[in-house]
């Protein structure tokens, strides 16, 4: 049975491509698909959903340069609002949602990467796996992003064993 996904709520703000990815992942979104299905089981479902606003009228948005759109769930304490009223995210919630999901992209990065490195996996075939997983092109800009997620990650570990040898 397939869903029409065009007769339901949704909302479109900008994500970068990584990102995207990573929301599609989270989500259990096919790569190809034109829609992701926003679950409130997940925090960032619960953000998303949480930073929504009704207006009586359309709000114009300028042009958005890498945009992505989320189908929300339809519960009983919503669908009168979803029907009945336009529904928009403010410029300021995208800024807090886009941090917030680069934030859990991290922390889910350097999991993959603690475990990873327990499995006695190089930083190469953890970086590619994560490309992989999350059905991103493995190309120069994704290589480099991850594996500065895990350079500052491990450089923080470095300086934090460092101060613990100087306090003695």
């Amino acid at each position: 049975m397939n869903i029409n996904y065009d007769t339901k709520p949704k909302i479109t703000f900008s994500l970068d491509p990584l990102h995207q990815a990573y929301c599609r992942h989270l989500f259990n979104s096919k790569s190809g698909a034109k829609y992701i299905v926003v679950s409130r089981r997940s925090i960032v479902g619960k953000l998303i959903h949480s930073f929504i606003l009704p207006s009586n009228f359309p709000v114009h948005r300028p042009l958005i340069e890498n945009p992505v759109t989320f189908v929300l769930p339809v519960k009983n304490t919503n669908h009168y609002i979803y029907k009945s009223r336009f529904i928009h995210i403010p410029k300021w919630a995208e800024e807090k949602l886009q941090d917030y999901i680069e934030a859990d992209f991290k922390c889910w990065v350097r999991e993959r990467f603690e475990i990873g490195y327990k499995k006695k996996f190089d930083q190469k075939e953890i970086i590619e796996a994560i490309l992989r997983g999350l059905n991103v092109r493995n190309n120069t800009a994704n290589y480099d992003t991850i594996k500065k997620i895990d350079y500052r990650y491990r450089r923080k570990k470095t300086e934090k064993r460092f101060s613990e040898l100087l306090t003695d």
